[in-house]
């Protein structure tokens, strides 16, 4: 099988790091051993068949010319007037993509869905429309899949600082709705774990709030994260409860945890696959780790984004519109990230960033027609 010769030449490139660092012949010599590696299960090849897709970037920084805010920004001036999800994907499917990934909630609180949860929400503004409930009719109509990007971090909602039991409450209570209301979920991509993890970092620039900070990989340095992650972050999260409700509603949902640009494609358990972001240049990738006491098969999924010019902080390219950024990678870069990503036998998303109006910037679709 193509993937068995793909885990074969990872090992013999020496790039099988489990999450205890092994020797070439302990997992090659040994043909019985080789033969025995694990595979990914039936959900995980389907989630792995659609290969690529759009990861679809749009909610109150949009209007503010931000990527990141604080949840006390106006929401009164959201307003979309021209949405338009068929042309986003009609666009994906014009680029080969069998999915899309939408952002629900960012880092700020606010929510692009009708939720009983927050008043900070896409039906509290002169719009006053589900957007998940529109891109979920168009995907249907374009026979593309739905996944949903959830922030974990809400500033918005401050009893993620003072109460974390409440908390993981209120964020089960928001799953629950876009888990039970939207259909199928092909992947839930959780991020901005880091907020309530203080240990596990080594470097100051580990624990960076945004770009590549270009960390060296050093021996026992993914293994030594996952386990902070697992005594501290993934605990004062509930990640295990947020886990269990989604895979209760749709057994098939690959769950996704945004390990930062810090730690590409490292697993923060419990997860289906694993997270690359701004993988698009990696070179090699490690398939099977270390779960529960056996060795698992964990897919990778890489996400980058179309635009290619920044600010001082994100100076590698935006994932919001801003109406001053008309950058865009080229045709070529493109077809090389989804080389490689085949090569890697990883899911690819291109980020495109929806305009104040609701529609694709021209840039983002012309580019993605042209693939």
């Amino acid at each position: 099988m193509e993937r068995r010769k793909f885990l074969l030449n990872s090992i013999l490139g020496g790039t099988l790091l489990t999450t205890q660092k092994t020797s070439f012949a302990t997992h090659v010599m040994n043909s019985s051993q080789y033969f025995d590696l694990p595979k990914p299960t039936p959900a995980q090849e389907a989630f792995m068949s659609l290969q690529r897709g759009m990861f679809i970037c749009y909610g109150i920084n949009t209007y503010y010319d931000k990527e990141w805010s604080d949840g006390t920004l106006d929401k009164s001036i959201v307003n979309p007037t021209h949405l338009d999800t068929d042309q986003w994907c009609k666009t994906a499917k014009n680029a080969g993509m069998k999915y899309v990934l939408f952002t629900t909630k960012h880092h700020d609180g606010f929510c692009n869905w009708n939720t009983k949860t927050t008043d900070y929400s896409i039906m509290n503004t002169p719009f006053k429309k589900d957007i998940v409930a529109e891109l979920k009719n168009s995907c249907e109509k374009h026979g593309l899949k739905l996944g949903l990007y959830f922030s974990l971090w809400d500033l918005h909602e401050k009893i993620y600082q003072t109460d974390e039991r409440r908390f993981v409450d209120f964020m089960v209570n928001q799953l629950d709705e876009l888990m039970s209301n939207y259909g199928e979920i092909i992947e839930v991509w959780f991020d901005g774990f880091w907020k309530k993890q203080k240990s596990g970092w080594e470097t100051k620039k580990d624990k960076i709030e945004g770009e590549d900070i270009g960390s060296t990989n050093t021996e026992g340095r993914e293994e030594r994260f996952i386990n902070a992650w697992r005594n501290e972050g993934a605990y004062r999260w509930g990640m295990d409860r947020l886990y269990d409700l989604i895979k209760s509603k749709s057994p098939n949902c690959m769950v996704i945890n945004n390990p930062t640009t810090a730690y590409k494609a490292v697993p923060l358990f419990p997860v289906d696959v694993r997270c690359a972001e701004k993988g698009q240049n990696l070179e090699s990738d490690c398939k099977t780790w270390n779960w529960l006491g056996e060795q698992i098969y964990l897919p990778l999924q890489i996400e980058t984004t179309l635009s290619i010019k920044g600010d001082a902080k994100f100076p590698s390219g935006n994932w919001f519109w801003h109406e001053w950024d008309h950058s865009v990678a080229t045709k070529q870069d493109v077809i090389k990230w989804l080389e490689s990503a085949r090569k890697l036998e990883a899911n690819i998303l291109l980020n495109c960033g929806i305009s104040n109006k609701g529609k694709l910037r021209i840039e983002d679709e012309n580019l993605l027609n042209s693939l």
